[in-house]
C-alpha cells in the first residue's frame, strides 16, 4: 500500500504522477489561448482557455488541465491495501478505473465495499452504520468511524442510516472512501497480521513463557 500517494493538482509542488505511479516533483508551465469571439479582450476579462501542463521530474511526461477541469491521462486510484479481501479489492479497482469518468458510480461500488469489508470481517447486520460501530469495539480507530460519517456512508441527518446520498458523489468523495477503505483494511487486518509475523519470529521458549503468562 502507497501511504505516500498524493492526488495530482494543478499547481502542487509535487503529487503522485499517474504516469510513473512516483511520488515526485513537477515542473509546470502554462499556455493561454482566446476563442475567435467578437468580444472585445481587456485586462478586466476573466481568463478561460488555459491549458496548464506538469511535468514529472522522474518520467518527463505531462499531466494536463485545462482551466481547472483535469484532462490527461486519467488519474490512477490510490492503490490497494493487498491485505484487502478479494471481493473488496474487486470492487475498489473498478471504482479507481471510474471514478474520474463517473464519481456517482464510484462512490455507489466503494460504499458497496466497505459493507462487503465489514461482512468479511464478520460483521453482518444490515445496517452498515451498526458494523462500523462493532469495528469501532474491535479497534478501529474512532476517527475513521467520523470521517465515514463525514461522507455519508452511515447516514446523517439528511438520510437515514446505510442510505447513499448522492448529491455528495465527487471525486473528492471517492478518493476520500478509497482512503477509508484503506484505513479500515490497515488497522483491522494489516497491523494484526505483522503483529502475528513479528511474535512469530519469537523463539518457542519465549513464547511459551508468554503462554504461561498470559494463562495465570
Amino acid at each position: 500500500m502507497n501511504n505516500k500517494y498524493i492526488a495530482p493538482e494543478k499547481y502542487l509542488k509535487s503529487f503522485t504522477c499517474p504516469h510513473c505511479q512516483t511520488l515526485s516533483l513537477m515542473h509546470f508551465d502554462s499556455h493561454h489561448f482566446q476563442e475567435d469571439t467578437n468580444e472585445s479582450f481587456s485586462s478586466k476579462t476573466p481568463i478561460k482557455n488555459t491549458l496548464y501542463i506538469a511535468r514529472c521530474c522522474n518520467c518527463g511526461k505531462k499531466i494536463v488541465w485545462i482551466d481547472n477541469e483535469y484532462i490527461y491521462p486519467n488519474i490512477i486510484a490510490e492503490e490497494v491495501n493487498p491485505d484487502l479481501p478479494e471481493s473488496v479489492k474487486q470492487l475498489y479497482n473498478e471504482a479507481g478505473l471510474i471514478y474520474n469518468q463517473s464519481p456517482r458510480a464510484a462512490c455507489a461500488l466503494l460504499r458497496l465495499a466497505i459493507d462487503r469489508l465489514c461482512n468479511e470481517l464478520g460483521e453482518t447486520d444490515r445496517d452498515i452504520n451498526k458494523n462500523i460501530g462493532a469495528l469501532v469495539e474491535k479497534g478501529l480507530p474512532k476517527k475513521v468511524q467520523q470521517a465515514l460519517d463525514f461522507v455519508r456512508v452511515v447516514g446523517n441527518k439528511a438520510v437515514h442510516p446505510g442510505v447513499i446520498a448522492f448529491d455528495v458523489d465527487d471525486t473528492n468523495t471517492a478518493k476520500t472512501l478509497m482512503r477509508l477503505i484503506n484505513m479500515i483494511g490497515q488497522s483491522m487486518i494489516t497491523e494484526p497480521k505483522e503483529i502475528d509475523e513479528m511474535y512469530g519470529l519469537l523463539p518457542d521458549s519465549t513464547k511459551e513463557s508468554i503462554d504461561r503468562r498470559d494463562s495465570k
